[in-house]
């Protein structure tokens, strides 16, 4: 059972914010831990502060129900007070909650927010986001330790806010809001006191508005909570397309930042490891298999068997001179590693020098299957196949042994010419910067250089 953790300065954001997915994950079999980290001890009106922290709890274990939330935290801070609360002495505390709990999700508010005014919503938010990080340090708390606990890293952060700059995701909740809608009016005496709240500054507007009003007389928060909710998740719904009379709510949904495209390609299944839920904006389209048209044109890109006879284009005799090291490489098996599984780095591997396009740009995610050919830089990709071939000595049509190749490229390639061919500029390779291909050539010089005798 995977764990989502939803952290909130007061009682009622969970409901608020992200309720209704709450709700959703709950009935999916999550555990939801919801931790308050104030005692809302101001949020009411009409009550004295200890009324207002006995009614706003018990208010909160009736929402939490509503909600699914299967355990409630008290922090206990005093409410519209944590801009005086030292922000490490609060990180501490959810370093130790995440380490403790091991939450796979954890929602919170987004410390970029635009338009919030509640120190008490920033401040934890910056706390939530330092100990994401410091929650992976084993010199942050070591203390911690002690106890069993371990170093640990929440996946997937959920932010929610008022006005959320990088908005990516809106979870599809229509089944779920009705029950959103449950939970806040179970929050009566902090949703009287937004109430007011508003009647005040409508007042000094000198308007009014005879909904909310009526809703204060006749003590039914309902109709006017239902209405603003169902009214926020129907434009968020049309703001991410979820489709006709779907309603949502959005967050900043964030897992390795800008690392989660190498994260995808590099990153395989742990055995017996809870499967991941899929998100649709951060994950990569599943793979589907091919319809008869597209099996048909894939089953003539990549030869049958074992191949002999490698067709390469000039600027891939470079990538032959790696091909050992490449096939192993994770990033370049992402989307080679069906061709590579064919070609075995042998000495009697035949090289066919074409000037053109080969087999790897077939597959390439570069190719463009409408244009016919490759999608970007095809220009300067000629013009260096024209370079690297004039370096080698080769041309259009010449066969030359795998061996006989790696020599040539151990004599005739410098570490300044590979870094020319290869490095940053208009004929930059991707995977240059990896260091795999300048090891595997400053092998080949070691080989083949000057004085180095090697059986033909």
């Amino acid at each position: 059972m995977a764990t989502a953790m939803v952290i909130c300065p007061h009682a009622d954001d969970a409901a608020a914010f992200c309720g209704a997915t709450l709700a959703k994950f709950a009935h999916q079999g999550w555990k939801i831990v919801l931790v308050r980290v104030t005692d809302d001890c101001t949020d009411a009106v009409g009550l004295t502060m200890e009324e207002a922290i006995k009614r706003n709890t018990e208010q909160l274990h009736a929402a939490a129900k509503i909600l699914g939330v299967s355990e409630i935290i008290e922090l206990g801070y005093k409410t519209d007070s944590l801009a005086d609360i030292s922000l490490v002495e609060l990180r501490g505390k959810l370093i130790y909650l995440f380490r403790k709990h091991r939450p796979y999700a954890v929602f919170s508010f987004d410390p970029f927010g635009i338009n919030e005014n509640n120190q008490d919503h920033v401040r934890v938010a910056q706390a939530v986001d330092e100990a994401f990080w410091t929650s992976t340090f084993d010199l942050h708390y070591p203390e911690h330790f002690e106890e069993g606990l371990e170093p640990f890293s929440v996946c997937e952060r959920w932010y929610y806010g008022r006005n959320l700059p990088g908005a990516n995701h809106a979870e599809d909740v229509s089944d779920f809001i009705e029950t959103k809608v449950d939970a806040m009016c179970a929050h009566r005496e902090m949703m009287r006191n937004t109430v007011n709240q508003m009647r005040l500054q409508l007042k000094t507007w000198g308007r009014r508005v005879p909904m909310i009003d009526a809703a204060v007389e006749e003590g039914n928060l309902r109709p006017l909570l239902a209405l603003a909710m169902q009214e926020q998740a129907n434009a968020v719904a049309k703001q991410f397309e979820l489709g006709p009379g779907r309603m949502g709510e959005v967050f900043r949904l964030d897992r390795f930042g800008d690392f989660e495209p190498m994260m995808q390609t590099l990153s395989e299944p742990i055995e017996g490891a809870y499967p991941p839920p899929r998100r649709e904006r951060l994950d990569a389209p599943p793979v589907v298999a091919p319809d008869e048209k597209e099996a048909g044109l894939r089953s003539h890109m990549l030869p049958k068997g074992e191949i002999k006879r490698l067709p390469l284009m000039g600027h891939h005799h470079l990538c032959a001179g790696a091909f050992e090291e490449l096939f192993e490489l994770p990033a370049f098996r992402a989307a080679y590693g069906e061709l590579a599984d064919r070609v075995k780095p042998s000495p009697d591997l035949i090289v066919q020098s074409v000037f053109g396009y080969d087999t790897f740009c077939y597959i390439c995610e570069y190719w463009s299957d409408e244009e016919g050919r490759c999608s970007t830089g095809w220009r300067n990709k000629i013009t260096k196949d024209a370079a690297v071939l004039e370096c080698l000595g080769l041309h259009n049509g010449s066969e030359t042994r795998l061996e006989d190749l790696h020599r040539l490229l151990a004599e005739k390639v410098s570490p300044e010419q590979l870094h020319e061919f290869c490095g940053p500029g208009e004929w930059k390779c991707e995977l240059y910067m990896l260091g795999v291909c300048r090891k595997a050539f400053d092998k080949l010089r070691a080989k083949y250089g000057p004085g180095k005798k090697t059986k033909s």
